[in-house]
């Protein structure tokens, strides 16, 4: 998979080895993005997507999350898809009239007639009715599921084809802008694994990384976007070398690529 970043800020410029790990940037300097866009704004930003390659795509801050929504249904042009997101918040409430936000635009992804299911996995706390074709998994139960990998996964996902989009306000560590939650990386990408091994995979997008709060990130922000950084090369490593490592095959096949992710084994 192609590594993208999405310049919707200077977020990435802390994040210099992640910049040299990108085939492609395309820097978004349009009004209207963070938080909230109206939906003339994402059809605009369509547009200049469809020029860019990446499959792996970093957005930035969960701010903007909702930029995911154009990734998506891109790729769903292409046939049938379901997609998995990994959030500790539940992105499906009511947006304002004509726009779509960050914590509105899984209700507005679930209208796409290829999308198939949306399961969001991470999601804490008492949940709101949830519209069609929107499932959820608590970490509780995601926890139980790790326990049963293969029969449980095989039963969760069908035949077509995977987008997995990722906030890393999910994970436990590092901190987000928007907090943090309960799941830990290595259970995510355990995940990850299986599925690229298991089923195919069209596209990623990951946001959630730490903005810093003046001009220059502080010391204990310098930390946590480090350790934001080293989960994104993760990641790129993953993608990048699943289908050589998956030829490896076994307990030596996910050992390699454990050391390819910084991981333990």
């Amino acid at each position: 998979m192609r590594v993208g970043i999405l310049e919707t800020g200077e977020t990435f410029a802390w994040q210099p080895l992640l910049a040299r790990e990108a085939d492609c940037r395309l820097r978004v300097d349009m009004r209207g993005l963070r938080y909230m866009s109206s939906r003339e704004t994402l059809d605009l930003l369509a547009g200049r997507l469809k020029i860019f390659p990446a499959e792996l795509v970093f957005l930035g801050s969960g701010n903007y999350h909702h930029l995911a929504l154009p990734l998506i249904t891109r790729r769903a042009a292409g046939g049938p898809v379901q997609v998995l997101v990994f959030d500790r918040h539940l992105d499906c409430f009511p947006p304002a009239q004509g726009y779509v936000s960050c914590g509105s635009w899984i209700r507005e992804l679930v209208k796409h007639p290829a999308v198939q299911r949306v399961v969001v996995i991470g999601v804490a706390g008492k949940l709101p009715p949830l519209p069609a074709r929107v499932q959820v998994i608590t970490p509780g139960r995601w926890r139980s599921m790790l326990a049963r990998r293969q029969s449980c996964w095989e039963a969760l996902l069908g035949p077509a084809g995977i987008y997995v989009s990722i906030d890393k306000d999910v994970f436990s560590a590092p901190a987000t802008d928007w907090g943090a939650g309960e799941m830990t990386v290595n259970e995510v990408f355990a995940f990850l694994r299986w599925c690229l091994e298991h089923r195919r995979v069209v596209g990623m997008d990951v946001c959630g990384e730490l903005t810093p709060r003046g001009p220059w990130p502080a010391v204990e922000e310098q930390r946590l976007i480090a350790h934001h950084e080293k989960i994104n090369l993760a990641l790129c490593r993953l993608l990048k070398h699943a289908a050589g490592i998956s030829r490896a095959g076994g307990s030596a096949g996910r050992r390699e690529m454990n050391r390819h992710m910084g991981l333990p084994a």
